[in-house]
């Protein structure tokens, strides 16, 4: 299982020590770490991702020159003030641990040589608040310019790359309550109406302009679990001479390969899994598209699991109570099929799609110390809702009080 501990980083003072789950929430108010724990827990996840699938040993660029810490600034747009001498990050992933203590120290990254012969690829994609901008701004992908590689730059690019697999034939159904589509052609993005007419994206509302990058990226990227991974030529023949072990290219011998040689060739250019990160999915979505919008996610990890060798995993921030309480729905769900597997009421309450483990949820809270709480009850199981809906204590108190006054009690 894999972990992380954040401390002293930014708002951030402890994260304690977390292990990553299938669907992971981190509530907490505006400023308090919730972003900046995906952005590093990502970063980290995207580092043990290019060193578990690259063709040469790219550790040691990281472990030199502060790469560690000026990348993660630079494509997460996080400032030097997010350090202090008392920061630490400490992940320990699937086949690497990485150790970053301290200002402006060099990382320290150890392979797991029990785990080092189970490397795979993953798909990861990380899906910002900022989202709606791909069609608010016309030819976004044209106008967004960077000196470097950065998040948005990045999601602009995972964005032209996920809706290429809907046209018009074969459209995106959008998490929403009314029957809205989305496809694109030839570059331009496309909303089709309930009453069936059809508009760009330019012109829909923000709801759907926010909820259209996730439906897509999320249900394609999911789709690409199981499928090979596109390989330059050169990337083959690398490829090759790391499942020969021959030391140069001349030494490939292409009638050598054996049908198991094929095999673990075909299995490393497959995406085993897909890993999401998505801020605050709920924006400009009413309720109800919440709930068919985080349904309809779980649903793609579900399939993106069954597809894979390794887990696939969402990680959201929300501050809405709908997204906690929908998750709380699949989580009760999960807990009745574990009590009463075969109960044949539940067939008729319990969506097959939407059914994970119980073991797949988590959930977290960021206190005003910057410190994480589990909000996960176990006994119940749901996550507490306490600190996420405290104005619903507000309203009762103050109802309370001009009842008072009404009523002269």
């Amino acid at each position: 299982m894999a972990t992380i501990r954040i401390q002293n980083f930014g708002p951030i003072k402890d994260t304690g020590r977390i292990e990553l789950s299938q669907l992971m929430l981190i509530i907490g108010s505006q400023s308090s770490g919730k972003s900046t724990f995906m952005k590093v827990l990502c970063y980290c996840r995207w580092l043990e991702k290019k060193i578990m699938t690259s063709f040469e040993d790219v550790i040691p660029t990281y472990t030199h020159n502060k790469c560690f810490k000026k990348e993660l600034m630079l494509f997460h747009r996080i400032d030097e003030l997010y350090f202090c001498e008392e920061s630490r990050i400490e992940y320990s992933g699937d086949v690497i641990a990485i150790t970053y203590k301290g200002v402006d120290a060099n990382v320290k990254i150890v392979k797991k040589e029990d785990k080092w012969d189970d490397r795979y690829n993953s798909k990861l994609a990380y899906i910002p608040a900022e989202r709606n901008l791909v069609s608010a701004i016309k030819n976004i992908d044209k106008t967004y310019k960077t000196s470097e590689r950065d998040v948005l730059f990045n999601f602009i690019v995972e964005w032209g790359e996920a809706k290429d697999g809907y046209s018009k034939d074969t459209p995106m159904p959008l998490s929403l309550t009314n029957e809205f589509a989305y496809f694109n052609e030839d570059g331009q993005d496309y909303i089709i109406l309930p009453n069936g007419k059809i508009e760009t994206s330019f012109y829909a509302s923000s709801g759907i302009q926010s909820v259209a990058p996730i439906d897509v990226i999320t249900d394609g990227f999911s789709k690409k679990v199981g499928q090979i991974r596109a390989f330059s030529q050169s990337d083959l023949v690398n490829q090759l001479i790391a499942i020969l072990k021959v030391d140069n290219v001349t030494k490939v011998d292409v009638n050598s390969l054996s049908e198991d040689d094929m095999e673990k060739l075909r299995e490393r250019m497959k995406y085993q899994s897909v890993q999401l990160f998505i801020e605050e999915p709920e924006q400009n979505l009413y309720p109800d598209s919440q709930r068919v919008l985080i349904q309809n996610i779980v649903r793609r990890i579900k399939q993106a699991q069954a597809a894979g060798r390794k887990d696939s995993m969402v990680i959201m921030t929300t501050h809405s109570p709908y997204v906690l309480s929908v998750l709380n729905v699949l989580i009760a769900e999960a807990s009745a099929k574990g009590k009463c597997p075969n109960d044949p009421n539940l067939e008729k309450i319990v969506d097959e799609s939407t059914l994970l483990p119980l073991s797949a949820y988590s959930a977290f809270f960021i206190n005003e110390r910057g410190v994480f709480e589990n909000i996960m009850d176990v006994e119940l199981p749901m996550f507490s809702g306490i600190d996420l809906d405290q104005v619903s204590d507000w309203v009762d108190e103050h109802i309370y009080q001009i009842n008072k006054v009404i009523y002269k009690d």
